[in-house]
């Protein structure tokens, strides 16, 4: 089950990965229009900003699983692994979970409440649907609990484990 929610991030954070080219390609597009044929794109914005956010919320869970996310370690690599577990263990019971669970539970009234009104966006004046990228927040934060309920199960066993 632990390794299935870590396949699991594995394979979203690489499938989100693919999102980046595509968002290079359409920053290039968009400066190559401006700069060189004087000439805006009304689309640019809106695309960049739910193509970086959605690159940016879904691929939080790969990096977590890679344990690539930013801690303050002036005493975590001094410490044993059994320390270093604990300390973890704190920190996923304390801070991240009811961190995530409560991004999960806001998010999903902010996406629900978008999708029921059909929201666009007002940044541009393309305007166009606004609500699947806003269905993202509560599905990066379902995945970020998934992998940190995960995370803390293999901390409590690298903390009760004996020898």
């Amino acid at each position: 089950m632990l390794q299935a929610v870590d396949k699991l991030s594995e394979w979203i954070g690489k499938g989100v990965a693919w999102l980046i080219p595509l968002l290079i390609l359409e920053l290039v597009y968009d400066t190559a229009a401006r700069y060189l044929f004087n000439t805006a794109t009304g689309w640019s914005y809106d695309v960049s900003y739910m193509l970086y956010g959605a690159i940016f919320m879904l691929g939080a869970s790969h990096t977590l699983v890679r344990d690539g996310h930013v801690r303050i370690e002036i005493i975590y690599h001094r410490v044993s692994p059994r320390a270093r577990a604990l300390m973890d263990a704190l920190g996923y019971l304390l801070l991240y979970l009811p961190a995530m669970g409560a991004l999960l539970y806001f998010g999903l009234g902010f996406a629900l409440k978008s999708w029921r009104m059909g929201e666009t966006s007002g940044a541009s004046m393309w305007s166009p649907p606004i609500y699947p990228f806003k269905a993202v927040l509560p599905l990066a934060a379902f995945l970020l609990l998934l992998q940190g309920t995960v995370n803390l199960i293999r901390c409590l066993q690298t903390f009760f484990r004996r020898g």
